[in-house]
């Protein structure tokens, strides 16, 4: 992520492909795009021996992406997530620093996820839409290889994950 960017200039896309061919589908009709809960746990370590409270990482937390979609915008992707969110489907998902086309740089967060909330809200005086919340999924590859997120980037002939 070299230098300071705006939110408009990151991308979000779906993964309608599979996990080792992805055929990314940009998700261009949203606004604001938040990450809330990347977090890790921590155990506490306490003993007689020390003054001191320490801190042992554990897991990484449930992962969270909040946005909107306004409503009548980008309706095929609309349409795919109203009915993954229905059928609880889990699908892929990469919230990038830029385009994720090869040669690009990009980088961030690829994550199988699940709608956990579609609400729709109709306010008398703004733009109707659908606040969505993805959170974390069980998700395993047509191989049957579970796959967990990861931090995803994109250099000019290679992708690599941590």
């Amino acid at each position: 992520m070299p230098g300071p960017k705006t939110g408009h200039r990151m991308k979000m896309y779906r993964n309608t492909g599979t996990y080792t061919t992805p055929v990314w589908s940009l998700v261009s009709e949203v606004g604001d795009v938040n990450i809330p809960d990347l977090n890790r746990g921590m155990a506490e370590l306490k003993r007689r021996a020390s003054d001191f409270t320490k801190n042992l990482a554990t897991l990484i937390q449930s992962i969270a992406i909040e946005f909107t979609m306004p409503s009548g915008l980008g309706i095929t992707t609309w349409s795919a997530m109203k009915t993954n969110f229905f059928a609880g489907t889990a699908e892929e998902w990469a919230i990038m620093d830029g385009d994720i086309s090869a040669g690009m740089g990009a980088e961030g967060l690829r994550c199988p996820v699940l709608i956990e909330n579609f609400p729709w809200n109709q306010p008398l005086e703004e733009v109707a839409g659908f606040d969505i919340r993805l959170v974390c999924a069980y998700w395993e590859s047509p191989q049957g290889t579970e796959r967990d997120p990861v931090w995803y980037s994109v250099s000019s002939t290679t992708t690599t994950t941590t």
